[in-house]
């Protein structure tokens, strides 16, 4: 059960969708949602300045709390029995989004392939919040705000962050009522090198549809949609990418602010989440 979806808003198009998105995401799940809008204090210019008129910040602020006021009457006017409030807040916002957050939260954010002021959610925001959030985090790019997903994809390893993934996914196909599409990616790196090339290459793909097999096992025991299940050979960032087609949702999970060296965890996560064009979940 989900306690509250959280949203970041920066009143840029992508922050739009994201608030559309988990909107959506709220009625279905029936939990309040929270629109969080962060401004940071300008800093004067000139040598040894840091400090501006209190007039300034004011300004700064009325600015925020209007625009996040404008996209919660939008909300609220679209979804008239969701329940939804707005935070306004000081601070940079790859911190301030997560610093009220629980477990049974879900946090949103947008992001584009915009650089600089129109870039605001993407890159370091992103990043830091899948490996810092203490609940899963939604990345929205572009228009993902007409209704449920067509689909749920997940991409599955051996780490315990990708079991938390795929019961996160098939519950997700369950409260749509769509089907649920898990993935996992092998990579035969013996190849070429090991003397015992094909028993070896043999080996890893008996194990890869071992791990796969019992995935799709487990999300069969937890959700009553279609389960379809897909081995594939490659390198895990390809294969994910090619699996998703416009409607999707994506599913991974990731293991958090350590170093991983396994599966779709570590930098895989980043590179999928900058490049997909679908809305993308990660899972700690």
């Amino acid at each position: 059960m989900t306690n509250h979806i959280v949203v970041g808003f920066d009143n840029s198009p992508s922050s739009t969708e994201a608030v559309e998105w988990a909107a959506l995401e709220a009625v279905a799940r029936k939990c309040p949602l929270r629109i969080v809008a962060c401004y940071d204090i300008p800093i004067a210019a000139g040598a040894g300045a840091a400090w501006v008129s209190g007039e300034a910040v004011t300004l700064v602020e009325d600015c925020t709390s209007a625009a996040a006021a404008a996209v919660m009457a939008a909300v609220a006017a679209r979804h008239p029995d969701l329940r939804v409030d707005v935070d306004v807040r000081p601070g940079p916002p790859r911190t301030t989004l997560i610093d009220s957050l629980s477990p049974g939260d879900l946090l949103v954010v947008g992001t584009s392939s915009h650089e600089g002021a129109a870039g605001f959610w993407l890159g370091s925001t992103s990043r830091w919040a899948t490996r810092h959030s203490p609940c899963p985090v939604a990345i929205v790019r572009g228009a993902a705000s007409r209704g449920a997903p067509d689909r749920v994809v997940v991409g599955v390893d051996r780490s315990a962050a990708s079991g938390a993934a795929l019961l996160w996914a098939a519950d997700e196909a369950d409260l749509h009522g769509v089907d649920l599409l898990i993935v996992h990616v092998w990579d035969d790196a013996y190849a070429g090198v090991d003397t015992h090339a094909e028993q070896v290459r043999d080996l890893t793909r008996i194990d890869a549809a071992t791990v796969l097999d019992h995935a799709t096992e487990l999300a069969r025991e937890r959700c009553g949609v279609s389960v379809k299940d897909v081995l594939v050979e490659g390198r895990a960032v390809t294969a994910l990418l090619d699996a998703v087609r416009d409607g999707d949702l994506l599913v991974l999970g990731a293991q958090g602010r350590g170093v991983v060296a396994a599966g779709l965890l570590g930098s895989t996560v980043n590179d999928v989440v900058e490049q997909a064009a679908v809305p993308v979940v990660v899972v700690r």
